[in-house]
């Protein structure tokens, strides 16, 4: 939920639940003391920094309660005469009728710090942080110990992720009444380190009055694939064709062609420059491979795939061609990924290319950051700055499905369906960074588009069996290491329910 819909709905949301804004900044306060104890239970002494709102106000119940508690509390702020405003003042002067230790900036010392609160700005900072904040950010951030964020660390704008121009890096992160879109996706996922809620008990009443603008989603919240009907054949789980592996990256087709079998896709061809065929076929003969007479390959399947190992040669650029001639007369669902994008994005302004996207009954993109600029004709800083509304653009440039991938993988519908427009995997990891990962992914969603799923439907269910078996993989043998042929097996299991 963006920052302004929850400074907009809160105080309704609190009013409704019988609450004051007061007694909600105490069990923001209460929140964040019992996450500090769950994450540091040993906890003897804490440094908290203030700033001057609403979230200095979190900070100082937070201080309260853990000096109350007998833990060393040392809170910093910029102004020790600053009295501040709100529900935040009440906040301040029970903290300062302890009697407790308060410092400057100036004055802050790590040391015989166990772990730090960071109270300094909240979800109101969208312009440039001022320079006196800026140095404690910094400072934090270069001390070495662990850093508790109230909210979202400060720093980040809350609906991007984007620092202003710098952000704290927590280790821990408790976010309130809503999840924050910048929390979840790229370069603020990293920020806010391990990231916790809570609702603070108006959540039912929050939620009732407006609708989010993204939703997290993982593959145990999604319902289970159905069981195959006993009287079935190959033929009724969908005929993918991949269309790349030029030559010398036969790999990448590969990848995506196994990956849509082992999700459950009844045939799969793979369509490949004739010198890769040995690399596609050795030690898989189940997927079938041509290389030649491209108009009976997609006459026979049911479902595309074009993009991994395809290259931007001329070899590439006739396959493309060809495939989206044959597209304006048969249209049939179709993933777009790797080079298959870069062609795209050299077509994008193309009328007959548009009209022929169109028509198709099923588009999804599947771009990393690089590609996304291409396609919307950008610098890849401001694909990163602005995760959401690259993905958004895409998906209303193209008429698709945009799976922007990254730390938070966002799934974009077109804004043409009635269910909600966007959704965020909540799951992977850094180990998942290796590659050919992403031509596994694309296999993955095609498979899932081939057996009938809608296009919101492959993405989603596509991205998460995906991201789960990733996790899987690191769970098992950790992170480093992990090659993307690993994520097979447990993909497998994951799709049957294991």
């Amino acid at each position: 939920m963006s920052s302004e819909q929850v400074r907009t709905i809160e105080p309704k949301a609190a009013r409704i639940a019988g609450c004051s804004m007061f007694e909600l900044m105490q069990r923001a306060g209460e929140a964040a003391f019992k996450v500090l104890k769950q994450e540091w239970p040993n906890v003897q002494s804490i440094i908290v920094v203030v700033g001057n709102g609403n979230n200095a106000g979190d900070g100082y119940v937070l201080a309260k309660l853990a000096k109350q508690q007998g833990i060393n509390v040392v809170v910093f702020c910029e102004q020790l005469k600053r009295e501040l405003i709100g529900d935040a003042k009440q906040a301040q002067l029970e903290w300062q009728n302890l009697g407790a230790e308060t410092l400057q900036f100036a004055e802050l010392d790590f040391t015989q710090c166990d772990v730090l609160v960071d109270a300094l700005l909240g979800t109101g900072v969208t312009g440039e942080v001022k320079s006196a904040f800026q140095a404690v950010i910094q400072e934090i951030n270069q001390a070495g110990i662990p850093v508790l964020s109230i909210d979202l660390p400060s720093g980040m704008q809350a609906n991007t992720g984007q620092a202003l121009p710098i952000c704290v890096k927590a280790d821990v992160t408790i976010t309130f009444v809503a999840t924050k879109p910048g929390l979840v996706s790229g370069i603020g996922k990293e920020f806010c380190g391990k990231l916790t809620f809570s609702d603070l008990k108006i959540g039912v009443q929050f939620f009732g009055m407006t609708h989010s603008e993204a939703q997290l989603v993982d593959w145990p919240m999604l319902r289970e694939l159905q069981a195959r009907p006993v009287h079935s054949n190959k033929g009724s789980f969908g005929k993918l064709l991949c269309i790349g592996g030029n030559q010398g990256m036969a790999g990448a087709i590969r990848l995506s062609a196994e990956s849509a079998l082992r999700c459950g896709v009844g045939l799969v061809k793979a369509y490949c420059h004739e010198s890769s065929s040995m690399g596609i076929s050795a030690g898989r003969p189940e997927i079938m491979l041509t290389h030649n007479n491209l108009k009976a390959a997609l006459d026979w399947c049911s479902c595309i795939v074009i993009g991994p190992g395809l290259g931007q040669n001329d070899w590439a650029h006739q396959q493309f061609f060809h495939l989206f001639e044959y597209l304006k007369h048969h249209p049939k669902p179709l993933v777009i990924d790797a080079d298959g994008l870069n062609l795209l994005a050299v077509m994008a302004d193309d009328s007959d290319m548009q009209n022929t996207l169109a028509g198709l009954p099923s588009l999804i993109l599947t771009p990393h950051p690089g590609e996304a600029s291409r396609l919307l004709n950008c610098n890849i800083a401001k694909i990163e700055n602005n995760r959401y509304l690259a993905s958004q653009n895409i998906a209303q440039k193209y008429q698709s499905t945009c799976v922007l991938k990254g730390a938070g993988t966002i799934i974009q519908m077109d804004g043409s369906h009635q269910e909600p427009l966007c959704f965020v995997c909540r799951g992977g990891n850094p180990g998942m960074a290796t590659a050919g990962m992403g031509d596994l992914l694309t296999g993955v969603v095609g498979a899932f588009l081939s057996q009938g799923f809608t296009s919101q439907q492959a993405a989603i269910y596509g991205v998460c069996a995906h991201a789960e078996a990733g996790d899987r993989v690191a769970i098992q043998y950790g992170q480093r290491g992990m090659i993307t042929s690993d994520l097979l097996l447990p993909l497998r299991a994951i799709v049957n329910g294991l």
